[in-house]
């Protein structure tokens, strides 16, 4: 009898760590495809301004899977985006902007919750915009650069609250947790 119990656990821990990477690389192939879409339409007249479609599933990931797993996606989609249609410098950006950007999501996760997810996705946008600048000034050795700040700021509060609410749309909908 307790072996029988052992194997159902043992099955069932399984099927989890299975359910867990396959949901993972759906929501990498999902953060990709919005990466690229994104890259494909028109740019926004404001020069290093982008909505950040991809941040809604580094959202979502957070709250449904968890911090690590959702770093693990966010990772793969900055090394996947910057192989496919990216370059060292692309990268350097991403990466920087993702982390700072993560760490900050990751930390007020668990301070707002869901129900302030808005708050978190502008916190996150504006460490992104932060991590980019500081890149650059890094790769010119230019610290005027910095100048640009106050417009980054703006955006962020902007796309970081659009992408906000479409990650509370999803966590709310079909996706919400039992």
């Amino acid at each position: 009898m307790k072996n029988e119990d052992s194997v159902a656990r043992s099955k069932n821990k399984k099927r989890k760590a299975l359910y867990k990477y396959t949901a993972m690389a759906i929501l990498t192939t999902v953060s990709l495809i919005f990466f690229t879409v994104e890259a494909a339409l028109p740019p926004i007249p404001i020069q290093g301004v982008k909505v950040g479609f991809s941040n809604v599933v580094t959202l979502v990931a957070i709250f449904l899977l968890g911090k690590w797993e959702a770093f693990t996606i966010l990772v793969m989609r900055i090394i996947l985006a910057s192989i496919f249609a990216g370059s060292v410098l692309s990268f350097g950006f991403s990466i920087a902007g993702g982390v700072m950007a993560f760490i900050i999501m990751a930390v007020t996760a668990d301070l707002f919750g869901e129900k302030k997810i808005w708050i978190t996705s502008v916190l996150g946008a504006v460490f992104h915009n932060a991590g980019q600048l500081a890149v650059a000034v890094a790769v010119t050795g230019t610290p005027r650069i910095f100048i640009y700040a106050p417009v980054l700021l703006l955006s962020a509060i902007v796309t970081g609250t659009i992408i906000g609410v479409v990650s509370s749309a999803i966590l709310a909908g079909p996706l919400k947790r039992q």
